[in-house]
């Protein structure tokens, strides 16, 4: 939870400033602000921690290889046990730029970049070996 939390701080901030102008905004007017006060915080942190969820869903933590078949696993997946798909290679269709690697990937496009993969010339190397092996 602590990691939704540190993933969420950004959004907090930024949702509860919008809150906050709202305050002042109603305060100046000379209305009541207990209520929309309480209301918008609320709805802050609920849009915080959705806003965590998305982030999390969409960072890849670990891609694993299984016979002619990959996975990209997410950070949320990892957190909260989640099922993972398998997904076969030949559909994969890896293309490298000079920063990363865009991948099919479960009816998206997945880009993996450089400078977040300790061994991405490894990744590279099986997925451009099973298209080799395929042809």
């Amino acid at each position: 939870m602590l990691i939704l939390q540190e993933q969420a701080i950004y959004y907090y901030a930024i949702f509860s400033l919008v809150v906050m102008v709202g305050v002042m905004l109603k305060i100046y007017f000379g209305h009541d602000v207990l209520w929309f006060g309480v209301i918008g915080f609320a709805l802050a942190i609920a849009l915080g921690n959705m806003m965590a969820y998305i982030k999390l869903h969409k960072s890849i933590a670990e891609v694993f290889f299984v016979q002619d078949h990959f996975s990209l696993i997410s950070v949320y997946e990892i957190l909260f046990g989640s099922q993972n798909q398998a997904f076969p290679l030949r559909y994969a269709n890896p293309q490298r730029d000079a920063n990363g690697i865009s991948v099919h990937y479960n009816d998206q496009i997945i880009y993996l970049k450089e400078e977040d993969w300790e061994d991405f010339d490894l990744i590279w190397e099986w997925f451009t070996q099973s298209q080799s092996q395929s042809m």
